[in-house]
């Protein structure tokens, strides 16, 4: 499809809903979503279905724009109700499937969601809130609750550029997780900047997707980016290494995002050489780095490029990307800049002083993508928007080609298999228990994860308790890829005069 007609859907005044809207006139036929027992769904099914949600949202007399939540995994529910949450002028706040009760409560109340749609399995974990969820309604997440509602697309009014149509969550820098504050403004600059950075398109193709699409990657880079293009989402719920080689040979599957677990697999895969994966234009990376040498040993057998790039939620998922048109390695590096953002560097102790080119600072960026900023968390957006300027945590460089290099992270997040882990959320689960007295949680490098949780733990005079244990109640309070996967008992935890974790002699001596 031409790069005029995906213009004229993601044009640059308008919005998610228009694009859903206009991309249903532009492709009415062609499949959007597939199924894994090949059901489909085309753009005006859900169009018609998003309008139908929307309504029947508006029926209920929220106040307006209220944060309603989706805690579901990948469906085709899913997306009919996100769309239809963003189309009904409410503010659309995902939640990670695999959150218990604390986390769910955690962002129940700083999102001041008024409503959660549930998937049917995960009624029980929602419910175990009890009393706890306060006013927040509980509604299950079914086609009956919209099936009867009109079709037609409600007449709601909005500031694209100011309100906040979209407020994921993300770890910020430290602590509990935040939610990012984005407009319709920034999510279309993201799909944009995909589309139309050139040699960077990642759009008008096939894709398997089973990247969650409570996260940013799924949900703005894949699954609107397909939407706008005309491209087609076979949608998982979960990976499925035989499931995914199966579908790209039997689909002729054109594009696979991946995060960095995924990538090992595949490259580990004994029979991966036998299969027939030719329609395949690229492998993607995001969420986390990953060896070169893994990208190179993948492409090798093969024979498809593999690309790395950079972005986060407050970026609306993008920042930099890799083409595939052979002026650089894909995978060597995060990419350059997509079209529109301008990436600098910072000396990372005071923010003041720009870095020459190869010189190691804090990454910063600028752009219409950028967020708002962090819901209700004013000191933090002091320190990460300044000057217009978004200071990302994340320690990098650019080399001579304009390429992002990013090599360590300012940040004291952990990522384990692309997820963001808290070391203080995880410190806060495990002061619960009466035999601890102090603890600290650190990541060490895994070959597989990335980086594994590892906590450091003292305990209370005469105090007898074992690692098991506290793995275990951590386990039993967190999303499973929070855990715990390492413990030492330490006589004392290395603190600053006033009284901060010194995190980096913990990790220097693990």
């Amino acid at each position: 499809m031409a790069n005029s007609a995906i213009e004229s859907i993601a044009h640059p005044a308008s919005t998610l809903p228009s694009i859903l809207h206009d991309s249903a006139r532009v492709f009415p036929d062609e499949p959007y979503l597939v199924g894994p027992s090949g059901e489909t769904m085309t753009r005006p099914e859900l169009d018609s279905g998003a309008s139908q949600f929307a309504n029947a949202l508006l029926e209920l007399g929220l106040p307006e724009r209220s944060a309603i939540g989706i805690f579901s995994p990948n469906s085709f529910d899913f997306v009919v109700a996100g769309y239809g949450i963003l189309r009904s002028g409410h503010v659309f706040t995902p939640f990670n499937s695999s959150y218990k009760r604390r986390e769910l409560l955690h962002q129940i109340r700083t999102s001041g969601a008024t409503a959660v749609f549930v998937a049917s399995p995960l009624m029980e974990t929602i419910t175990d809130c009890g009393d706890e969820l306060g006013e927040c309604r509980v509604i299950e997440l079914d086609r009956e609750f919209w099936r009867e509602a009109s079709p037609s697309e409600p007449n709601v009014d909005g500031d694209r550029e100011k309100d906040v149509a979209f407020l994921p969550y993300s770890s910020g820098t430290t602590g509990l997780s935040k939610g990012v504050m984005l407009t319709q403004a920034n999510l279309v600059a993201a799909i944009r900047q995909c589309l139309f950075t050139p040699g960077n398109t990642v759009g008008g193709v096939s894709m398997y997707c089973f990247l969650p699409l409570y996260h940013i990657y799924g949900f703005n880079v894949i699954l609107n980016t397909a939407l706008a293009s005309g491209g087609s989402i076979h949608l998982r719920a979960r990976f499925d290494m035989d499931d995914c080689l199966d579908t790209i040979e039997r689909e002729g599957i054109e594009g696979l995002p991946t995060v960095p677990p995924v990538l090992l697999g595949l490259a580990a895969r004994p029979d991966l050489a036998e299969r027939d994966l030719t329609s395949l234009e690229w492998i993607s990376c995001g969420a986390a780095p990953v060896s070169v040498a893994v990208c190179h040993r993948l492409r090798d057998t093969t024979g498809v490029p593999v690309r790395q790039g950079y972005g986060m939620t407050e970026t609306a998922g993008i920042a930099t990307l890799n083409g595939v048109d052979g002026l650089h390695d894909p995978a060597a590096s995060a990419g350059t800049a997509v079209e529109g953002l301008d990436v600098a560097i910072r000396d990372a102790e005071t923010g003041d002083r720009s870095m020459a080119v190869d010189e190691v600072g804090e990454v910063v960026l600028h752009g219409p993508n950028i967020m708002l900023g962090y819901h209700g968390q004013p000191e933090e957006n002091a320190r990460a928007l300044r000057d217009g300027w978004f200071f990302t945590g994340d320690i990098g460089k650019i080399d001579s080609s304009g390429q992002l290099h990013i090599v360590d992270r300012k940040k004291e997040m952990i990522k384990y298999k692309g997820f963001q882990v808290m070391p203080a959320e995880l410190e806060g689960v495990m002061l619960e228990l009466p035999e601890i007295r102090d603890c600290a949680v650190i990541g060490v490098k895994d070959p597989e994860a990335g980086e594994i949780p590892k906590a450091f733990i003292v305990l209370k005079p005469e105090a007898d308790i074992s690692a098991e244990r506290i793995q275990e109640h951590v386990a039993s309070q967190v999303a499973g890829y929070k855990k715990i996967r390492q413990v030492e008992f330490v006589a004392s935890i290395p603190r600053s005069p006033s009284g901060k974790i010194l995190r980096r002699m913990l990790i220097q001596g693990a």
